[in-house]
């Protein structure tokens, strides 16, 4: 029974495999060959041509312009192809019997369903869908309208979706033990910083948070449509250069500054990715490189509230980079991160962007005050004073103002300090002179003029045309481009006028303050400066953002290691070799690093409280005074060895006699043991550097008083160098010392 049961399944199998066969031989023999074959034919042609085309296009690298023209001129491409759209369906949708007012707007309505890939086929004439020509331009015209709104789609979403699987795939397979350069928002300062991080290091990975400040108070948003068309908040310009770059990009709202209590920032703001790959790299980098100051330092200190990245490694732990004033305020952040009295806080360092322009103009040596006034090689001592004027007061302005002040303190013939004189022009400075005055009491009106005024007014002309034959500087800060560099022509123009043939030499150096500008405004002065070749005015460019946000000026900390060389070769220069015996110190001792650490670590500030009896705060800020000398003896170098006539064809020649010279004299001594004129240059060029420190200070905020106050800024060496006793005045000697020695080391004598 249960045989016959099997044999008769098999048996229905059977048939039913017969009859599908059947069915399906059927089917090929009708349909495939008798209509669709032809039909085939056609098809493989054509593929095979577009694919010839497409390949060419490969080959020869065309498919890019296309493909980058689309998407530069999606509108133009969109009208082209829905008019094109719109003949081909008034062609197929035309009957006899039918008017145009029937046909237009069907075929209008028609070619606008093409761009959400539909069609009305159903609508044309039979007789032309079996049109092989009328159906070849009607597939290419709806071909098209689809290419163009998959441009418009990947345009839209398709660059974050790229972002965002790079990203992803960074993390798991590139993030380890990597360099992160995190920019938190997209600018121009941002980018260039950027370019010039990957110009130096190709392989480390730079990341960009577009950030979209228009969501509302809260830190995230919820999903929806309107979320993703918010997330393309980057202009084409700005992702062509990123792309360039290859760097990574994602998108967040506010950014941190809307999280103040969040102590997982990344997750909080939908970038688990990023937070996991910072935390995997050796080292991170993070920007805040917008001009919203009270933003970027808002966002820095609640990130020092992320637990995941306050407990990684100390080396590992990011460092913070804002962009602020460094004034007696943001200075507690930069401080106080250096010297942190928590062992997990984040450090956090100050972009000034007036104070990096005017870094770049000290590091100029065309740029210097040494070169404007008339001084004696033999002596040092300058035979004129210094006269110059800064027109605008900003944050660049005041600047300036201190560059000139210290970098002018001369000696006259009398071994005094010789006269300078500044005029401040700004059209606000009733607002701000009561400040500038006050946070500068040592210096007068004597020293400094403020003058409130345009410089379109009467006042301000009046002012030029009384002082123009015996300026030395000047220096335009307007915060425009186009106004400032007007000025600075009139003032060229009106100095060539003006000043006598014999007068020293007038610098007058405008700002850039948009790199769109810049090539302009060089041409200009270039142009300028050769009219008159040989002249005593000359006009000079500087603050350019290129270099202002470059790895040099905020990641290299190259003045901070030539300040720490500086400090090493001061520090060895009082080491007696019986003292070296003494202490037992050891030649890893005397490294830059371990000198360095030794006067300014963290460990310094506990000895410096109790030595002077002040607070940490005071304790910190006193370390950071002294540092700024370190820097300064770096920047005043060029100014020291321009004065003692070190600049010359003859310069190894020169500095190998001055070498011998300069350790011929005690630590603690004043007295160099050789000719007299080179003793006495020697002595007056530790006057210039004493007159240098004093300036520094006043522009500090010290005063003098026969006691040191560190709290109420009190300095007793701010007198005439001969008042103070022999060892006092020795540490002037010791940095004219340093700086001859380190000169001679870098020229290779």
């Amino acid at each position: 029974m249960l045989t016959k049961q099997f044999e008769y399944i098999r048996k229905s199998l059977c048939d039913l495999g017969d009859n599908i066969y059947t069915s399906w031989s059927a089917w090929i023999d009708v349909y495939l060959t008798e209509k669709f074959l032809p039909l085939g034919i056609y098809m493989g042609i054509t593929f095979v041509l577009f694919l010839a085309a497409w390949i060419i296009l490969v080959y020869k690298g065309k498919y890019k312009k296309i493909f980058n023209w689309l998407s530069h001129h999606i509108t133009i491409s969109a009208v082209i192809v829905w008019l094109l759209g719109v003949v081909i369906y008034i062609l197929g949708l035309y009957r006899a019997e039918l008017t145009a007012l029937a046909v237009v707007p069907r075929a209008i309505i028609a070619s606008f369903k093409m761009f959400v890939v539909a069609h009305d086929l159903a609508r044309v004439s039979s007789i032309l869908q079996s049109d092989a020509l009328y159906m070849s331009f009607f597939s290419i015209i709806h071909f098209s309208a689809a290419l163009i709104t998959f441009m418009f789609i990947f345009k839209m979403v398709g660059f974050k979706i790229k972002a965002s699987f790079d990203i992803i795939k960074h993390r798991f397979f590139k993030a380890q033990n990597g360099v992160v350069h995190l920019f938190w928002g997209i600018n121009e300062a941002s980018i260039l910083l950027a370019e010039s991080i990957k110009a130096k290091y190709k392989t480390e990975t730079i990341i960009f948070i577009d950030i979209d400040k228009d969501s509302g108070d809260s830190g995230t948003k919820k999903v929806g449509l309107s979320s993703v068309v918010n997330t393309i908040t980057i202009k084409s310009g700005e992702a062509s250069r990123l792309e360039e770059l290859g760097v990574l990009i994602d998108h967040c709202s506010n950014g941190p500054v809307a999280l103040p209590k969040e102590t997982d920032i990344f997750g909080a703001l939908n970038l688990k990715n990023i937070g996991a790959i910072v935390r995997k790299c050796s080292k991170s980098n993070f920007y805040f490189l917008s001009d919203d100051e009270a933003e970027n330092i808002s966002a820095a200190l609640n990130l020092e509230q992320d637990v995941r990245l306050t407990s990684m490694e100390e080396n590992s732990r990011p460092v913070i980079y804002i962009h602020a004033r460094r004034d007696a305020n943001n200075e507690l952040f930069d401080h106080y991160s250096q010297y942190a009295d928590s062992s997990n806080r984040l450090k956090i360092k100050i972009v000034d962007s007036a104070y990096l322009s005017v870094i770049d103009l000290k590091q100029n040596n065309r740029a210097l005050p040494v070169k404007c006034v008339d001084y004696d090689k033999e002596t040092a001592v300058v035979n004129s004073a210094f006269t110059s004027m800064v027109v605008g007061f900003n944050d660049t302005g005041q600047e300036a103002f201190k560059f000139l002040y210290e970098f002018s303190a001369f000696i006259d013939k009398d071994k005094k300090k010789s006269p300078f004189k500044c005029y401040a022009i700004d059209e606000k400075m009733n607002k701000m002179a009561g400040l500038i005055r006050k946070s500068m009491p040592a210096i007068n009106e004597n020293e400094l003029e403020l003058i409130q005024t345009s410089v379109d007014s009467e006042i301000f002309w009046d002012k030029v045309y009384e002082i123009i034959g015996k300026l030395n500087y000047v220096v335009i800060t307007l915060n425009n481009d186009d106004l400032g560099l007007s000025l600075a022509v009139n003032l060229f123009k009106c100095a060539l006028a003006l000043r006598p043939d014999n007068q020293q030499m007038l610098k007058i150096v405008i700002r850039c303050y948009d790199n769109r500008n810049e090539k302009r405004m060089a041409e200009v002065i270039s142009n300028l400066n050769k009219s008159v070749a040989g002249e005593n005015v000359e006009l000079l460019l500087f603050g350019e953002m290129n270099k202002i946000y470059s790895y040099e000026a905020i990641l290299s900390d190259h003045l901070l290691k030539e300040a720490k060389e500086f400090h090493r070769e001061y520090e060895i220069s009082l080491l007696s070799e019986e003292d070296i015996k003494k202490k037992n110190i050891k030649p890893e001792d005397l490294t830059a690093e371990k000198q360095w650490e030794n006067s300014f670590g963290n460990s310094v500030i506990p000895c410096v409280m109790e030595r002077r009896k002040i607070s940490r705060y005071h304790a910190i800020y006193d370390i950071n005074r002294q540092i700024s000398q370190n820097i300064s003896n770096v920047l005043h170098s060029p100014t020291k060895l321009i004065l003692m006539g070190l600049n010359g064809n003859d310069l190894k020649e020169q500095l190998d006699l001055y070498y011998d010279y300069v350790n011929t004299r005690e630590s603690k001594e004043i007295q160099y043991y050789c000719n007299e004129e080179c003793a006495t240059l020697l002595y007056n060029m530790a006057l210039v550097e004493h007159e240098r420190w004093v300036a520094s200070h006043k522009l500090m905020g010290y005063t003098y008083a026969p006691q040191n106050d560190f709290v109420r800024k009190h300095h007793k060496c701010m007198c005439e160098m001969e008042k103070l006793d022999e060892e006092t005045q020795s540490y002037d000697c010791n940095v004219v010392d340093t700086t001859i020695k380190i000169a001679f080391e870098k020229n290779g004598v």
